[in-house]
């Protein structure tokens, strides 16, 4: 009875274990490994827009801030004015609200009527070595932006959203583990059987 009991339970035993053990990880991460900056490289490569400019005016709004600043230089993308408008969020691992008449490096997304700052490498005090990182990151030295710009409306096209992915083909690696654990549990009933 209890070999077969362990021939029943030895093969299911990785499926059943390994989900628990990746839910029991998931709770024991600390709350502050949320809060580490991604590395500039990575968080540069991820913003479509990147530039540079000193902030003139900042507002608190529901969720966070929302600062005016007048862009100095554009390393990557598109500003379609001189004064934009950037959101920064509110909150531990977010930018918050940032000092009026101090430059910083923008790295953000579009968001509507303005431009979005996510986490803690969005909107960073513009250093001498933050700037030359920039431009080693981006390969532009940075394109002077004036005020004589016409205003333009931004836009932006949200990637994956017509195609979503089909039932069967998300629920593929879970029907796999299961069929694979079953076909071990075949097996092991079969080597069972012979050595009787």
């Amino acid at each position: 009875m209890r070999r077969l009991l362990a021939v029943l339970v030895l093969p299911v035993l990785p499926v059943l274990l390994v989900p628990a053990l990746v839910v029991a990880g998931a709770a024991t991460t600390p709350a502050y490994a949320a809060c580490v900056p991604q590395p500039m490289a990575v968080a540069a490569a991820r913003a479509p827009v990147v530039f540079s400019g000193t902030v003139t005016g900042s507002t608190p709004v529901t969720g966070g801030f929302v600062q005016t600043v007048t862009v100095d230089r554009l390393y990557r993308g598109d500003v379609p004015v001189a004064d934009v408008r950037v959101r920064t969020g509110a909150g531990e691992c977010q930018a918050n609200q940032l000092a009026t008449g101090k430059p910083y490096l923008f790295l953000v997304v579009p968001a509507g009527d303005a431009w979005q700052a996510r986490g803690l490498r969005g909107a960073q005090s513009l250093t001498p070595a933050l700037q030359a990182e920039i431009v080693r990151l981006t390969g532009s030295e940075g394109t002077p932006v004036t005020a004589t710009e016409p205003a333009r409306e931004i836009t932006y096209t949200q990637v994956g959203s017509e195609r979503p992915r089909p039932l069967l083909r998300a629920a593929a690696p879970g029907l796999a583990l299961a069929l694979a654990g079953l076909l071990g549990l075949l097996v092991v009933g079969r080597l069972a059987r012979r050595r009787h």
